[in-house]
């Protein structure tokens, strides 16, 4: 068993949002990704789908629904290929988990 403390990996920036992979196991990824207040990742597709908790603060997250605004405890299932993007309403620190089933030959 390995225990993870998130904390260790909460940092912001000024510029832009802040990534941090802490598990890559197989069939899933596990990223926090802290957004300081003011900071968006504008609406993009991705190759994977994403499971997205809020674990401090509230933001916008967009997907092909449109945007809904979530704070701690909320979460948003975005499937493969779809847009996501996210908008930190106040300082914004979120667990990622990504589906990264690899293809069969």
């Amino acid at each position: 068993m390995k225990i993870y403390d998130l904390s260790e990996n909460i940092a912001f920036s000024d510029e832009k949002p802040i990534k941090r992979h802490f598990l890559n196991a197989k069939g899933f990824h596990a990223a926090l990704i802290c957004l300081k207040k003011g900071i968006e990742l504008s609406p993009h597709p991705e190759g994977y789908a994403v499971l997205l908790t809020v674990l401090k603060g509230k933001g916008e997250f967009t997907d092909s629904n449109g945007v809904v605004s979530l704070e701690k405890n909320q979460s948003i299932y975005i499937k493969k290929d779809e847009i996501r993007g996210i908008k930190a309403n106040s300082d914004l620190v979120i667990l990622g988990i990504q589906d990264r089933h690899k293809k069969e030959c």
